[in-house]
């Protein structure tokens, strides 16, 4: 019984709220394109107190399950800016829903037991705002960026500004030994202090993404 309330509840308070769409999608950076390097435009922002950090559960009419969840990158007064975290081979459309995840209230009802019921701590918004990211990919047993891969990273540094917090993410492939690995490694941080970068950490986390090659990060905190 209690469980039958508490999926009620959940299920009210995301029906409350006012749809949120899809209303464009953009590609950033150089090409060649990576699903990372989209950005999906929501026609809500401040007003509808979207905050970066934020995430999204995204729905598309029809279909049972959600498509995975936006992260908020960017806010205005009127629109946001996100970028995409799939949990499937599908990706948001212009027109498909998004709903932010937080329960910000439950239904009064009576006392079915002398048990309470338990309610959902609000979500904790983290202290520091999620980094900006770009991915790059290296080819099977390579080390060297290519001309498209430093352009980006000069694009990035330019955009993001060369102070605040970078980090150079790295994660052990398949294949890859370690002797390659703290090549490319090294790569990234020549370009990056090629651009003026001197302050840059290494993130060796296990992390994939999309695409044939072995894929690596850059990431930047204000």
């Amino acid at each position: 019984m209690r469980w039958c309330l508490l999926c009620l509840a959940l299920t009210g308070a995301l029906g409350a709220q006012a749809p949120i769409r899809v209303v464009a999608v953009e590609r950033r950076g150089l090409p060649p394109y990576e699903p990372a390097d989209r950005i999906y435009r929501l026609d809500a922002g401040k007003a509808r107190g979207l905050r970066v950090g934020d995430r999204l559960m995204v729905k598309r009419k029809g279909e049972p399950l959600a498509l995975g969840h936006l992260q908020v990158i960017e806010v205005q007064a009127d629109h946001t800016d996100a970028r995409f975290d799939p949990v499937s081979s599908a990706y948001p459309m212009v027109g498909d829903l998004a709903l932010l995840i937080e329960l910000t209230w439950m239904p009064a009802g009576p006392v079915v037991d002398p048990e309470p019921l338990p309610v959902p701590a609000a979500p904790l918004r983290s202290a520091m705002a999620p980094p900006r990211e770009g991915l790059l990919y290296f080819l099977p047993q390579r080390a060297d960026l290519s001309p498209a891969g430093q352009k980006k990273v000069e694009a990035w540094v330019e955009s993001w500004g060369r102070g605040g917090w970078w980090a150079v993410q790295v994660p052990t492939a398949k294949g890859v030994n370690a002797v390659l690995q703290q090549q490319r490694v090294d790569a990234l941080l020549a370009a990056l202090r090629a651009c003026g970068v001197e302050a840059v950490t290494v993130e060796r986390d296990p992390r994939t993404a999309e695409g044939q090659h072995d894929p690596a990060w850059l990431r930047h905190w204000e």
